[in-house]
């Protein structure tokens, strides 16, 4: 494999230059963000060159995680990253997409967890490869959800980031498949702006009070935040 220069997390390194999901924040936040912890077994849909799935191994010691995606090349990546991670027995990535994956599978997820590969509102457009490769003939986010549902038990989480403008159709849909919000955090990209990004935790039952958190990543002058630096400081060289 021809690899490019690598992108360096503190605990692990990340080839990304031939996966259609390279490493960006959304993903670090979503892997920094997630309930990993009380999970055993984990599911990353559409994961690209699989660095999510390895931060949520460094974060939990005891859980498995399975990661898919359609790319050949971003699972080819990805296995070649988890080859040269700390916790490669516990990682395993496969070229197949959610429909076949749902179709086969044996096992449910106490935790399935994606960065999804495009907005509600305008994903019926979308003509990039490199934006829908990630989840084969998911054609929608409502096969989406549905697929998601059935690899979950009645206690799992759906873990998963949009863009806020997403966000209220997204819950429409999601409760057309008895998922519903337990906790969501806005992420605001820089002070006194808007909320441009959501990371919503998904069940099978209703829970109230949902709760409901904000962080934002810059502060006027563009440094860092004290909670982002808090938040990745045990994955990013900052």
């Amino acid at each position: 494999m021809n690899l490019s220069k690598p992108f360096y997390f503190k605990q692990f390194t990340i080839y990304d230059d031939l996966s259609t999901m390279k490493v960006n924040t959304d993903g670090v936040l979503l892997g920094a963000l997630a309930p990993v912890d009380n999970y055993q077994n984990i599911l990353e849909i559409g994961c690209g060159a699989g660095y999510i799935s390895i931060m949520l191994a460094q974060n939990n010691l005891n859980a498995s995680i399975t990661a898919i995606d359609i790319d050949h090349q971003s699972i080819a990546q990805a296995n070649y990253n988890f080859r040269n991670c700390s916790w490669a027995n516990r990682l395993s990535a496969y070229n197949i997409s959610l429909e076949d994956f749902a179709k086969f599978s044996f096992n449910v997820f106490d935790l399935i967890i994606s960065n999804p590969p495009f907005y509600l509102e305008n994903y019926r457009s979308i003509k990039s490869q490199n934006l829908i490769a990630k989840h084969s003939t998911v054609l929608d986010f409502s096969n989406f959800l549905s697929l998601s549902s059935t690899l979950m038990n009645d206690y799992s989480k759906l873990c998963i980031i949009l863009s806020a403008k997403s966000y209220n159709a997204i819950i429409s849909l999601a409760r057309d498949y008895c998922l519903f919000i337990s906790k969501q955090i806005n992420i605001i990209p820089r002070k006194n702006k808007k909320i441009s990004r959501v990371i919503l935790f998904l069940e099978k039952h209703l829970v109230y009070p949902i709760e409901v958190g904000n962080l934002i990543i810059r502060n006027e002058d563009l440094s860092y935040t004290n909670d982002f630096l808090e938040l990745t400081k045990d994955f990013l060289l900052l």
